[in-house]
């Protein structure tokens, strides 16, 4: 079953794990891509000194783009980071292939992400300040 994530996962040289700290805070490791088992779905998960992560869901996100931010590519694996003999492993719970169309499926959901986030917390949309943002790129213009 890992296999696919896995050809998809070594189109990049590294990947970014993003586990959860003991405060409760989003933390972010680096790992090789080819460290990737297409077996068992796991990465070895090396973890700096002054990270004290917990065991729990985390997830390994790999994504590449050219000098001018175009040419995105992505793909994420969600997951759960897990304590082994004194040591950290991601292992892989759920992989989607990215979608044919890539970055105009993840705009045309953004919409709806944040909306599903806001209905969750009870907030309404923020109101954007467009003429200070006028303003800003007429002073960048110069």
């Amino acid at each position: 079953m890992w296999a696919e994530a896995a050809k998809w996962i070594n189109k990049f040289p590294e990947a970014v794990v993003t586990v959860t700290d003991t405060d409760g805070y989003p933390a972010s490791v680096r790992v090789s891509s080819s460290g990737y088992d297409a077996n068992s779905g796991e990465i070895a998960v090396p973890v700096p000194a002054a990270l004290t992560p917990v065991a729990g869901p985390a997830s390994l996100m790999c994504h590449s783009h050219d000098e001018k931010l175009w040419k995105l590519q992505f793909i994420a694996v969600r997951g759960k980071l897990e304590s082994r003999d004194g040591a950290w492993v991601f292992r892989s719970e759920r992989f989607d292939p990215p979608p044919k169309l890539g970055v105009m499926s993840f705009v045309r959901n953004l919409r709806r992400s944040a909306q599903k986030y806001l209905d969750k917390r009870g907030l309404t949309r923020p109101q954007v300040n467009w003429a200070a943002i006028k303003e800003v790129q007429r002073r960048i213009k110069g």
